[in-house]
């Protein structure tokens, strides 16, 4: 009889840590490094400034002031031009947790960089995930993910600054392997998280995504209903609403206020009906192979200088030469070859007729896996297992040189840590001392300095000229040549080379810039006697009128007579709501401003802006939200009720993380192993 001593009895057997954990320790690794100089200096003075980064801050700081310091959403964005609606912008992306809830910790700045870091894993982890999704494991899966995550298309859009596009960029993996999960299974938990994954894009604000979306969705869906039985086409048919609808509800707090927002917004950008700079296919392929950043500058081969840059390296392209392999080996993964290839075809001919940034979504297919996982899965199991592996290390190498040289490359070109101007803090908190009441400034006179805008957020200063691509269309009517008067800045900021602005006195210079002062400008709130006279610096009497938060404008102790007006010089938009004293009132406005018939005597004027849009579209999205948790909830309860947990999670052929997939009857595979 056995001691209690006895090895046999005591020694536990080792755990092995799944190959899977290991997989993304290393993708978490090589992240951090990629980003770690430029996105984790939690130094909110230090932004990159090779694009538009300082204009894209400005968004993540509205964010920051409305939470910080007032304690509400932002709604509205006071400081561009007289104001933009943040609830009804196409670009808004406030409501991506991924976006905001970094800023909500860090602030602005550093909030910005954090979710690009984030957004970076997002991306590793969708296209790892998507690479598993179909069938794909080992070092093939990795390479798959962190060649994405490094690629040249999302290195190009932080690059230029484009901050939404490559937050919402990195969740296009995500929805494509799960939307492809959801419609293989028969769980409510899978169409749940499918329909996250799009809304996910969507509340990024990435203007045209929604649209790609649709396409390449569209696509992935008919390949799956493609060959199947009636019933069970209608099955998924009915699973695919179902994430569309839950997807269109779970966005509805970002897609509800755009009824006004297309209304009554435009963008300045005509658009590119000719698609000058769409490029054939073949040219195309070159912004993936050329890995010199001279070819970013170069206008060759009917694209422009500044765009282009997809750096992949050559390998993904050459070993597209095995799809003929793969689709006639491993005829389990035929329908998921044909898949991916269908929405291969469809974005390379959308590639060769549109500008960017659709170009983009060419980078998003999972492309660069079809090729090399044949190196994965062989057709029938070698009985040599020293010949297995060392196919295995070869593959291995020519996978890790090739990820090795995209890293090393893309990171050259896409980080590039630099110190914000501090002569923008320093002239703009100097003028804010100087004057702390409400007024209109303009940077940069006919060319605005861009890379003051975000100082001028941090001091909440609006800033006049800052009309970046977007406006609200009564701004048209204002400056017309009919208008009988339009708001101005009150103070003017150019260089030191530019020309005096007309009737402009000079107050002094400062770190290379002179500081003018516009004495026709009009205040910022006013009152005037005569709405239908002349309105000019002598007939508007200054009254005292501030911004407080993103939502609302007050004019406290305000006096007046009856029949006099009040003006505000903040653009009239559906959604401003008055209150006099506290009680409603009915706004009255002004050429295109926000405005209101005084009271006699002294009273206090709120103007808040609270579009009932917002809030049908925020019921919807809780609404929503109920419902998916309740869908997951009913999934729980049956595994629970059941004899064991759910099987039906998995598309047919599928996996879980740490197991291989078992071929179809009579097939054999190569396994590189976890």
């Amino acid at each position: 009889m056995a001691s209690i001593d006895d090895p046999a009895i005591t020694a536990r057997p080792k755990r092995r840590i799944p190959g899977f954990v290991v997989e993304w320790v290393v993708i978490l690794l090589v992240i951090f490094l990629f980003g770690r100089v430029a996105l984790l200096d939690f130094n909110d003075q230090q932004l990159q400034q090779t694009g538009e980064h300082n204009e894209s801050a400005t968004l993540p700081l509205l964010a920051e002031i409305g939470l910080w310091r007032y304690g509400e959403i932002p709604l509205w964005n006071p400081y561009m031009v007289t104001g933009f609606p943040h609830a009804g912008d196409l670009i808004n992306h406030f409501w991506n947790p991924v976006a905001t809830l970094p800023v909500l910790v860090w602030g602005g700045i550093n909030g910005m960089k954090i979710s690009i870091f984030l957004s970076l894993l997002v991306a590793a982890f969708g296209q790892w995930y998507l690479a598993h999704t179909f069938g794909i494991r080992g070092f093939v899966r990795l390479w798959a993910g962190l060649m994405f995550a490094l690629s040249g298309g999302l290195a190009l859009l932080w690059r230029l600054g484009w901050y939404e596009l490559l937050v919402g960029a990195a969740w296009f993996p995500w929805c494509f392997a799960l939307l492809w999960r959801a419609l293989h299974s028969r769980s409510h938990r899978s169409v749940v998280l499918a329909a996250v994954a799009i809304a996910l894009v969507v509340t990024t604000g990435g203007g045209y995504y929604p649209l790609y979306l649709a396409v390449t969705l569209t696509v992935l869906t008919l390949a799956t209903l493609f060959g199947q039985r009636p019933t069970e086409r209608g099955r998924r048919f009915r699973r695919a609403t179902a994430v569309a609808i839950l997807a269109a509800g779970l966005s509805a707090v970002y897609l509800v206020p755009l009824a006004d927002g297309l209304r009554y917004t435009r963008r300045d950008a005509p658009p590119d009906v000719t698609q000058v700079n769409s490029q054939p296919i073949p040219y195309a392929l070159f912004n993936y192979v050329v890995g010199d950043e001279s070819w970013f500058t170069t206008a060759a081969l009917n694209r422009s200088s500044g765009f282009g840059w997809f750096y992949i390296g050559a390998l993904p392209l050459l070993a597209l030469a095995f799809l003929p392999w793969l689709f006639g080996r491993f005829s389990w993964r035929r329908r998921g070859i044909l898949t991916l290839l269908a929405l291969l075809l469809v974005l390379l001919l959308w590639q060769a007729n549109r500008h960017l940034p659709v170009r983009l979504l060419y980078d998003f297919v999972p492309f660069l896996r079809l090729g090399v996982s044949g190196a994965a899965r062989d057709g029938q199991r070698w009985r040599g297992v020293p010949v297995i592996v060392a196919l295995n290390v070869s593959v291995g190498l020519v996978l890790l040189v090739a990820l090795t040289n995209v890293y090393q490359v893309n990171k050259s070109f896409a980080m590039h840590p630099s110190n914000r101007p501090a002569s923008a803090g320093n002239v703009l908190a100097w003028l804010r001392n100087e004057d702390p009441s409400t007024y209109y400034i303009n940077i940069g006179g006919s060319m605005p300095l861009w890379s003051w805008v975000a100082h001028a957020y941090e001091l909440e200063m609006p800033v006049i000229n800052f009309r970046y691509n977007r406006r609200v269309l009564s701004m048209d009517a204002q400056f017309g040549p009919d208008s009988p008067f339009h708001a101005e800045p009150k103070y003017v900021i150019t260089g030191q080379g530019q020309p005096e602005p007309e009737g402009a006195i000079f107050l002094t210079s400062r770190n290379g810039v002179n500081i003018w002062h516009q004495p026709q400008a009009l205040p910022f709130a006013f009152a005037v006697a005569d709405p239908t006279g002349p309105v000019d610096r002598e007939t508007a009497r200054e009254l005292p009128g501030r911004i407080d938060g993103p939502n609302r404008v007050i004019v406290s102790d305000a006096t007046g007579a009856a029949g006099d007006r009040l003006v505000v010089l903040v653009s009239d938009y559906p959604g401003w709501r008055l209150t006099v004293d506290g009680e409603e009132a009915a706004l009255v406005p002004l050429n295109g401003y926000l405005g209101a018939a005084m009271e006699p005597g002294t009273h206090t004027y709120v103007f808040e802006f609270r579009p009932p849009q917002h809030k049908i579209g925020l019921a919807i999205t809780l609404l929503m939200l109920l419902v998916g948790l309740l869908l997951i909830l009913m999934d729980w309860r049956r595994s629970r009720s059941s004899l064991g947990p759910l099987n039906d999670d998995h598309p047919v052929g599928q996996a879980s993380l740490d197991r291989e997939p078992e071929p179809g009857a009579g097939q054999h595979s190569l396994h590189l192993r976890d």
